[in-house]
């Protein structure tokens, strides 16, 4: 019995924020625009799909972080190799 309570629990709360964001009163306020006027180059590419569709931003921006950090990843690989130190998976021997 104490297992359920505990479930409905957590449910409950994970259901506050989004209640809490059901209850703004003006959905005016949630719309942000990015003005495009001075803008150029990438920063115009981005600010245009976080305007037009801002699921499509999410995504965008959520894969070039995962690239961004493999690439720092590889890079320090290649630094950490070239200073000597061995950078290889580490085996667990219980």
């Amino acid at each position: 019995m104490k297992r359920i309570w505990v479930v409905i629990f957590n449910c409950f709360l994970l259901g506050l924020p989004t209640l809490a964001w059901a209850a703004a009163e003006k959905a005016e306020m949630l719309e942000k625009k990015v003005d495009l006027a001075k803008l150029g180059g990438i920063n115009y590419f981005f600010a245009k799909w976080y305007n037009d569709n801002l699921w499509v931003y999410a995504l965008i921006v959520t894969v070039l972080m995962g690239v961004v950090g493999m690439l720092i990843a590889l890079v320090t690989d290649v630094f950490l190799k070239m200073a000597g130190m061995e950078v290889s998976k580490i085996e667990h021997h219980e």
